[in-house]
């Protein structure tokens, strides 16, 4: 029986629960500084000036993912171009890992990007974060070099890769593929 879950954007309700999954998602598998852990932690600051979406479980109401988007015409990442829809944060609930929340996500990322009309979706990722990087090179991203660059650290370097995925002439529907995605109703402008 296949999965359904719905992508929205996240209530205020859902703040402290959210940053809490993620940081989970990220501090299990990565040695991060708590400055990044409290901006990972701060869903309710990026949702004031970016869109935080979530994946929930329809059946049962459980948070599984989330992924921070621009608003419309606004950009995440000062490299990201004009015609490039760039994405952030994307984590997985260590619990629902390995039932394609992550796949779904950034297909999701990817029919917004078209609908926005822009051709290109762009991250970028940490270096020890291989899980991630398989994730996106199963999708069809591919590495742009030219953007990548090296965090010093206390505890060392940290080498930033970035990623590509052209989006602007295809066909796919952020709903392919073995989950399908049911798109919540936007909550109202603040």
């Amino acid at each position: 029986m296949q999965e359904t879950i719905t992508i929205r954007r996240v209530s205020p309700d859902e703040y402290a629960s959210v940053g809490a999954m993620v940081r989970a998602a990220y501090e299990g598998d990565y040695t991060l500084n708590d400055e990044y852990l409290a901006e990972i932690e701060d869903v309710a600051g990026r949702d004031q000036i970016s869109e935080v979406l979530v994946a929930v479980d329809r059946a049962s109401g459980e948070l599984l993912g989330s992924i921070t988007v621009p608003l419309p015409g606004e950009r995440l990442i000062e490299d990201t171009e004009e015609n490039e829809f760039d994405v952030r944060l994307l984590g997985v609930s260590p619990a629902a890992r390995g039932r394609g929340v992550g796949r779904a996500i950034m297909r999701h990322a990817a029919g917004l990007a078209r609908t926005r009309g822009l051709d290109r979706v762009v991250l970028h990722t940490g270096e020890q974060m291989v899980a991630a990087q398989r994730l996106y090179e199963r999708l069809g991203f591919v590495q742009i070099p030219e953007r990548e660059f090296t965090i010093e650290r206390e505890i060392g370097p940290l080498r930033i890769l970035s990623y590509g995925l052209d989006v602007g002439h295809s066909d796919e529907s952020p709903s392919n593929g073995p989950i399908g995605v049911v798109l919540g109703a936007p909550r109202g402008q603040r």
